[in-house]
């Protein structure tokens, strides 16, 4: 089994696009509900930061062990999701940024039979360290796309929104 090279191109850049979509955003507008019912785009960051560190743990859970088994994560139980949203948001793009390269360093040194060694998630099965990259990318771009939709509006709400991108 081998990575796909897209998943290794998403892996090293998927995240980059955060600092296009928010970089002219100021910290009260990262703030702002601007969807109901959605998170704010600090808190969309604190869960990515933190889920990173969850989804990078649980790789290295199934490479030690053949029966590893996981829950969804949910970020509302973790007090650590609770400290990364009082973070600035610079600070948590860089932390973005630096655990993102560990990761993607990592899987990139992966060999076949790593990509191979599976771990079950209690609601989507059973799958590849290979796929769980997939599961942790169409994840982050999930969010991602929640941002994007959320800087438009502010930017829209504001005659200083110009598309430069």
């Amino acid at each position: 089994m081998e990575l796909p090279e897209a998943t290794k191109i998403r892996l090293q850049s998927q995240h980059l696009v955060l600092d296009e979509l928010i970089g002219r955003l100021s910290e009260e507008q990262c703030d702002k509900e601007v969807i109901a019912g959605k998170w704010s785009i600090r808190q969309q960051l604190a869960h990515l930061v933190r889920y990173q560190e969850i989804f990078f743990e649980r790789i290295q859970t199934i490479m030690d062990n053949f029966n590893a088994v996981f829950e969804p994560y949910v970020a509302e139980e973790d007090p650590e999701f609770e400290k990364a949203v009082l973070l600035p948001v610079p600070e948590l793009l860089n932390k973005l940024r630096l655990f993102r390269k560990s990761i993607a360093q990592f899987y990139l040194r992966l060999d076949s039979g790593e990509l191979s060694r599976k771990g079950r998630h209690t609601r989507l099965g059973k799958f590849s360290i290979a796929l769980w990259g997939e599961f942790f990318l169409l994840h982050e771009a999930h969010h991602i796309f929640d941002i994007f939709r959320m800087s438009r509006q502010l930017f829209h709400q504001t005659e200083s929104g110009s598309d430069t991108f």
